[in-house]
């Protein structure tokens, strides 16, 4: 009967085999592998282990899902799952992983034609006064605001299309702000009165008078 040989590379293997998801960086677990045949062996007999230094990192798509490996030679490689939702490469002795950004979550969406004179909400989206987070301010014919209400802000910026990331940083103030300064095609930053980052495009701004502002927004969680 034929012994069949069992090759083991050492139990160090083991030691950093599992990385947090927030990790940076990744190292392969061990400097050098050592291969060798485990069964016993009649007197007289023995073995030449094989050892190698690390010799390759790559990342390979496995079962569908990218796997860190790290090659010794001739002595085989270990592998473990890359980190979920992190994106990783090869780097000296390990891998580099960079965590994905979460995707954002909108608590609202949609679009409203606000009356002058009428409050608005985007929280959750209407023309109301329970809750609402700017008044769609007259002056007069041609003076025309929008003025934050129980504690919503508004950041006018830059204009352009700055989304949560933009927005979440944007300086934002509780003062009225002119409609003059949002023409149509504006994007501006607000936070809502309960805390959300919030953003607006003024779609129309319809003429005569009284005029009715026509937005499409996105509320974040």
């Amino acid at each position: 009967m034929h012994t069949i040989a069992k090759l083991t590379i050492g139990a160090a293997l083991l030691a950093g085999a599992t990385g947090s998801a927030q990790a940076e960086f990744i190292s392969c677990p061990l400097d050098q592998a050592r291969r060798t045949i485990t069964d016993p062996l009649p007197g007289g007999w023995w073995t030449t282990p094989i050892v190698n230094r690390l010799s390759e990192t790559r990342v390979q798509d496995i079962g569908g899902k990218p796997a860190l490996i790290c090659v010794y030679g001739s002595s085989g490689s270990v592998q473990r799952e890359a980190p979920e939702g992190s994106t990783c490469r090869s780097a000296g002795g390990g891998f580099d992983c960079t965590a994905s950004a979460p995707a954002p979550r909108t608590f609202s969406t949609g679009g409203l034609d606000v009356p002058q004179t009428y409050t608005f909400d985007l929280d959750r989206g209407g023309v109301t006064s329970d809750g609402a987070d700017f008044w769609f301010q007259a002056e007069t014919a041609d003076l025309l605001y929008i003025v934050p209400r129980n504690g919503a802000r508004i950041g006018i910026g830059d204009r352009s299309n700055r989304g949560l990331a933009g927005c979440s940083s944007a300086r934002m103030t509780t003062d009225r702000v002119s409609l003059g300064d949002m023409p149509t095609g504006s994007y501006v930053c607000a936070r809502t009165n309960e805390g959300r980052v919030t953003q607006f495009r003024v779609n129309a701004i319809s003429p005569g008078s009284p005029k009715t502002l026509s937005i499409g927004y996105t509320t974040w969680q």
